[in-house]
């Protein structure tokens, strides 16, 4: 409901919203995120998605999995100590992430 919300608004609003543009393999890192947003990611790029909130079984990670991109979810305040550019590796089955280096 809320993705339905926030696209109404921005159309609504007429604001144009674009998704920063990856050039190496990335994890995205995010307190939530949309549906519609996750559709618009490349998985060539975009190798996963790492919240501090969110749940496994949201339409986000239902679609992020389809895609073939990582998912993990409910890591809380710890993922506000990571540093841009800061190699990442993520254990979707364990839903944890280690930081390297």
């Amino acid at each position: 409901m809320d993705d339905l919300l926030h696209r109404t608004l921005v159309h609504l609003t007429q604001t144009k919203e674009e998704l920063p543009q990856f050039n190496s393999p990335t994890i995205l890192l995010a307190e939530n995120i949309y549906p519609s947003t996750v559709l618009q990611l490349d998985p060539a790029v975009v190798k996963g998605i790492c919240l501090s909130a969110g749940t496994p079984l949201s339409h986000s990670a239902l679609i992020a999995r389809e895609l073939g991109i990582g998912w993990i979810c409910q890591q809380g305040e710890k993922l506000y100590a990571i540093q841009p550019e800061e190699t990442l590796t993520l254990d979707v089955k364990t839903q944890r992430f280690n930081r390297q280096g």
